[in-house]
């Protein structure tokens, strides 16, 4: 090789801990040092004399395998061409011009983020221009992903602020409607008949126990996204939970005279968060009740499909609209409608079991006709 550096040069040259490159008027390599071979994957006797995109595969400096660097229409803009070719024609040193690079690596295209300084030498009556060179990938990946993180964190309080302030406002309506009716009974309660004052009792108590759910839910789900929610996992027989479930419902069924049917083994134990799916189960079969007619029916499955238990619950109530579903499980999307019986909700108990469900690896689905009523699914690992 030609002598270019002295040796006492070509020392600090090749143990510097940025890229340095050499380049002459065209672009072509003359030096690169151990750095700037590792940054880019190449040796100097493999990129000597080559221009630099080539050197480096840039993914514009080749058109069919033919070497085009500083010809396509992508060139004019590359920092490291403009950085040598400007210091070479007007003398003038750059400082850390930012950068980016395509580079075809053996698998695919990465991009490397650079700062390009530039320096005009003389050696040996020769002019070149010495490139030197400063991967920041990573530290702009990280700033990127901050970034987004940010973004994404600006969002969620945004959604969480309005979806608080939905619920404040519909338990503010149901403490209403309390008090209301109360306030009615307590000073009017001679001017009703007994029927009345009996209705309006019972509109107390199914307000009351429409708000105490959502209070409970609204509870569980705040301590699950601050992460103050343990998460236990043990080995729990699903069929006594669902059992378990069902026995505590049947009462408020009853009220309506609708029925329960279950259809279930006799034993099937799964590793599971028996608080969270019992949470899931009784979302789900409230709901059902609340939106099944006076002496319909509601039936319970569960069978095992393709190493998975599907569970799912079937009511033969008023459904829900197709453009409605989507809407179940959003917590940007504000959608309750009234059961039957004028009995109010948040939509928060279903925002609630995807969370617990998507906690246990499951999926939560739901099928439903207006006039016929819905089927909610959904499934956990075996």
């Amino acid at each position: 090789m030609e002598a270019i550096l002295n040796e006492e040069l070509n020392q600090v040259f090749e143990n510097a801990a940025v890229a340095l490159i050499l380049v002459d008027k065209e672009g072509r390599i003359k030096l690169i040092n151990k750095a700037g071979e590792d940054l880019f994957g190449q040796r100097i006797v493999d990129v000597k004399g080559k221009l630099a995109g080539e050197a480096f595969k840039c993914v514009h400096a080749f058109i069919n395998d033919y070497v085009v660097c500083g010809k396509t229409e992508e060139c004019p803009n590359c920092p490291l061409r403009n950085s040598f070719e400007d210091t070479y024609n007007t003398g003038e040193n750059h400082y850390k011009v930012h950068g980016n690079l395509d580079i075809q690596g053996e698998d695919s295209t990465y991009q490397l983020y650079l700062l390009i300084s530039t320096s005009l030498l003389n050696v040996t009556s020769n002019k070149y221009v010495l490139l030197t060179i400063e991967d920041i990938t990573k530290e702009i990946d990280l700033q990127n992903e901050l970034k987004e993180r940010g973004k994404e964190l600006e969002e969620l309080i945004a959604t969480r602020n309005k979806f608080f302030s939905i619920i404040a406002y519909d338990l503010i309506n149901s403490f209403s409607t309390i008090e209301g009716f109360a306030k009615l009974l307590l000073e009017e309660s001679s001017s009703f008949t007994t029927e009345e004052r009996e209705s309006f009792l019972q509109l107390i108590v199914n307000s009351s126990q429409n708000t105490n759910r959502s209070l409970e839910n609204l509870i569980l789900w705040s301590r699950l996204q601050v992460g103050n929610m343990d998460y236990v996992l043990e080995n729990v027989n699903i069929v006594d939970l669902i059992n378990d479930t069902v026995s505590q419902l049947r009462a408020m069924a009853q009220k309506k005279n609708i029925n329960i049917e279950v259809s279930l083994p006799e034993q099937l134990c799964l590793t599971l968060d028996k608080f969270m799916i019992s949470t899931v189960l009784r979302n789900l079969i409230t709901n059902a009740i609340k939106y099944t007619h006076r002496s319909g029916s509601i039936s319970i499955n569960l069978e095992e499909k393709e190493g998975r238990i599907q569970v799912s619950v079937k009511d033969n109530g008023i459904g829900i609209y197709k453009e409605n579903i989507a809407k179940l499980f959003k917590i940007t999307e504000k959608f309750s409608m009234q059961g039957t019986e004028q009995e109010e909700g948040t939509g928060l108990g279903l925002i609630l079991s995807k969370e617990f469900i998507d906690l246990h690896n499951g999926e939560i689905m739901v099928e439903s006709q207006i006039g016929k009523g819905s089927t909610f699914t959904f499934t956990l690992p075996l």
